[in-house]
């Protein structure tokens, strides 16, 4: 399951597909949404809702497209990684640790794919009524937009990892430490996390819906 640099690229590659007729704040805001179950500490089955199609989410708020087409992506990615698990479980550890590796990996590897990060940025500076209707607190809000104001406005880096110590415990963070180096420049590992989004965005172009009747 992505991190928030890989679901806003693939956001913004959906936006004008199936979307444009909404909200484009909203969107990127509902589609960063759902993790802030983690700081916030609320029920997972909140925020990722699953088997929701394209032309379901069409019809809802941006804010609620945007929410429920992370769980799109987030089920997107984990069949992908799952193609590839007998050979990946041949070169790393299979435990928590390698996953929250992997994700912010991708998130480095990818985030030059988008150029206009300033203005996702500014665009995440806003907080919709939406999103207090879940159970996290206005204040949990408030943190998780300046956390992913911060974590958005540059390419990741080794010193984002400290924000995992929010919500995990000290070891698990240290493995994490560990593992961001040493996965580098494994060509696989490389390749697996940049892959993955020349094969999401060939799949949400080829995808064929129903024209949304904006009358």
């Amino acid at each position: 399951m992505p991190w928030p640099a890989t679901h806003v690229l693939v956001a913004e590659t959906a936006y004008p597909l199936f979307f444009k007729h909404l909200d484009h704040q909203a969107f990127i805001i509902g589609t960063c949404y759902p993790d802030i179950r983690y700081p916030a500490q609320i029920e997972r089955d909140l925020t990722h809702i699953h088997n929701v199609t394209i032309e379901e989410m069409q019809t809802q708020t941006g804010f609620r497209a945007g929410l429920l087409f992370h769980t799109y992506v987030d089920d997107y990615w984990n069949d992908y990684i799952g193609q590839y698990k007998a050979r990946l479980y041949n070169l790393v550890p299979k435990h928590r640790p390698t996953f929250h590796t992997l994700k912010i990996l991708q998130d480095l590897y990818l985030y030059d794919k988008l150029d206009h990060w300033d203005a996702i940025v500014s665009e995440v500076d806003v907080i919709l009524p939406e999103e207090l209707t879940f159970g996290a607190s206005e204040q949990a809000v408030k943190d998780w937009h300046a956390m992913l104001r911060h974590y958005l406005s540059k390419p990741p880096q080794k010193s984002d990892l400290e924000m995992l110590s929010l919500t995990l415990p000290p070891d698990m963070v240290e493995d994490i430490h560990v593992y961001y180096t040493s996965f580098q420049g494994v060509t696989f590992l490389d390749n697996l996390l940049i892959q993955f989004y020349p094969e999401i965005k060939a799949y949400l172009e080829s995808i064929s819906v129903t024209p949304v009747n904006l009358s």
